[in-house]
């Protein structure tokens, strides 16, 4: 196995080739269970300390299946000889089981205590900030200030009910166990298996468990009496629900603390609870099954009730915090309340008292950054296909082009070639002359086609003389001359036909005509939007003197003696010498 390095001792390159060396070896970058905690794991293996025995069972969350564990015992996990053995038969179990890594979750049950916290801290805001403290700097927020923070483990637990003198307390259990967890972790790294262990404290699952336990009297108070081998921990609920108090009481040696009675009569007292509801839950095999009736003949106005959860196969009945913590009961619970829903939610009663260490975790890259070098590496090697690729087309390209006769080109036929392309420019040169001379500017049968269009048949008009010139605007000098084309028209008109011959008289109206005329010939030369071109007309009408009134069922549309009016039309259209239609003038070698 690679050993590792923390990353502060080595230079920026020497993280950067540790990392990619994890990338390699280890399954980091295919496989996120090594970014997950234990009970986010579908394959787990729960272990549970209670003083005179430690259980185990392995609970596989696809089959939904609770099986038996292996054997510990303090022996066995203070041994490292007898330890590895196991260790190694529980990673064989998980492979075989299919499972593609294990979630070791470690319920402590022979220990638990509670250290107050420092009276300034009152405010409900700031619990997300005494979390965090708890873990990192846990001496800055215990009022105890003789406490080394390398003895315990300490964890914050708020106390959400209303009316309660401080915000909460601190959970304390020994690190005892730490070993035992880095020993999986290390079995984990070894095997290149993820091995995610996670420690919490059994008391408090057990009253995240509560919620689907439990039916308080409504309107009442109640007390959960948590019954363990070696302690009894005492959870005060108010008539909401809401924890007030949390305390634990020592048997030292005995089956109940000395004086539980007195002390759970004082604090209810001390609380202000009137006869509230006392619930036990035994959590040890030999825990003092005589409390019930005790505390029948002590509290005779409490209602008194032993709890009992489902049975589930290869599972104690009095072993319930591995049940709680892994499966998490989707049922709808029985009594509900802002305790019980951060409990679960916020993952109070799931908080890892044994987390691995920082210096352990800043070793390994983090799961952006392990994704960042699977990234590079595989650009890495997409850059290197392109580039090979590159280098055979660039050689098949260098092959074609040597494979060509200009590659044996002679330059003393560069001669020979500059003439011809000189002959061939002078007869490009010519072509492009001639296609300019003999484009189509004025055809006689669009010339007609326009006196058609523009004086359709039976239109009121007759015309009497049609003429139509078209010649260079010459200017001296210029390689380019403009075209002067030019419509004269003249005829009568009836009285219908005057708003033709208004609208003919306007720019918009001869434009409109003309672009008639070039859609229907399919002649340019007609559209005035084309190119550098003018286009003016002018319209004169006035009393025809022959005129002589008939009916108009008498009128012949030839006799000009029946039409009321004469006109002048004069249609002007100029093309620059920018024009494309303009005429090429210059001579062409």
């Amino acid at each position: 196995m690679t050993t590792y390095q923390p990353p502060a001792s080595l230079s920026a390159r020497q993280q950067f080739r540790q990392a990619c060396s994890i990338l390699r070896h280890t399954t980091r970058a295919s496989n996120p269970a090594w970014y997950q905690d234990a009970l986010e794991l579908s394959f787990q293996l729960h272990i549970r300390t209670n003083g005179p025995q430690i259980a185990a069972f392995y609970w596989d969350r696809k089959k939904n299946v609770w099986s038996e564990g292996p054997s510990f015992t303090d022996e066995i996990i203070g041994n490292a000889d007898k330890l590895n053995p196991v260790l190694a038969e529980i990673l064989r179990h998980a492979r075989a089981s299919g499972a593609s890594s294990l979630g070791v979750v470690l319920h402590v049950a022979d220990e638990f205590a509670t250290t107050e916290l420092k009276p300034e801290f009152d405010n409900p805001a700031a619990l997300p900030d005494l979390r965090n403290a708890a873990i990192n700097d846990p001496a800055s927020i215990l009022e105890d200030s003789s406490i080394l923070a390398t003895q315990a483990s300490w964890r914050a637990l708020p106390y959400p009910a209303a009316g309660s003198e401080v915000i909460g307390t601190t959970v304390t259990i020994s690190r005892q166990y730490e070993p035992l967890l880095a020993a999986f972790r290390e079995l984990g790294e070894t095997a290149n298996f993820p091995i995610m262990t996670q420690a919490l404290s059994a008391p408090l699952v057990a009253l995240m468990g509560l919620a689907h336990a439990l039916t308080p009297t409504p309107g009442k108070p109640f007390v959960v009496i948590l019954q363990y081998a070696w302690f009894t921990a005492l959870a005060f609920f108010n008539e909401h629900a809401d924890l007030r108090l949390i305390r634990t009481l020592q048997h030292r040696g005995l089956r109940k603390p000395t004086q539980f009675h007195s002390a759970l009569n004082t604090t209810i007292a001390s609380l202000e609870f009137d006869d509230p509801d006392l619930f036990l839950m035994p959590l040890g095999p030999d825990v003092d099954a005589a409390l019930n009736g005790n505390l029948r003949a002590i509290f005779t106005y409490c209602r008194i009730e032993t709890l009992a959860f489902p049975a589930i196969p290869h599972i104690p009945e009095w072993c319930q915090e591995p049940i709680i913590a892994a499966m998490r009961p989707t049922t709808a619970p029985t009594v509900t309340s802002h305790t019980f829903s951060i409990l679960c939610d916020e993952q109070w009663a799931l908080q890892n008292f044994l987390p691995t260490p920082k210096e352990i975790l800043e070793i390994y890259p983090t799961r952006t950054e392990i994704r960042l070098l699977r990234v590079l590496r595989h650009t890495r090697f997409a850059l290197i296909i392109i580039t090979l690729f590159g280098l055979a087309v660039f050689s098949y390209q260098m092959v074609d082009i040597m494979r060509k006769p200009g590659w044996s080109f002679d330059p003393s036929q560069v001669d020979v070639m500059k003439t011809r392309l000189a002959k061939l420019t002078t007869e490009r040169q010519k072509v492009t002359q001639w296609n300019n001379l003999l484009d189509d500017r004025s055809k006689a049968w669009a010339a007609m086609e326009t006196l058609a269009r523009i004086f359709p048949e039976n239109s009121g008009l007759l015309v009497k003389t049609y003429s139509h010139t078209a010649k260079p605007d010459s200017v001296p000098g210029q390689a380019q001359v403009g075209i002067l084309k030019e419509w004269k028209i003249t005829g009568f008109a009836r009285d219908e036909a005057l708003a033709t011959l208004n609208t003919l008289n306007t720019r918009e109206g001869i434009a409109a005509s003309f672009n008639e005329i070039a859609r229907a010939t399919g002649n340019a030369a007609f559209t005035p939007t084309l190119g550098n071109r003018n286009l003016t007309v002018n319209v004169r009408t006035q009393e025809n003197n022959g005129f002589k009134p008939i009916p108009l069922e008498e009128t012949n549309a030839s006799d000009e003696s029946t039409y009321p009016f004469s006109f002048n039309l004069i249609i002007t259209q100029r093309f620059e010498s920018s024009d494309p239609l303009a005429l090429g003038v210059i001579k062409k070698p």
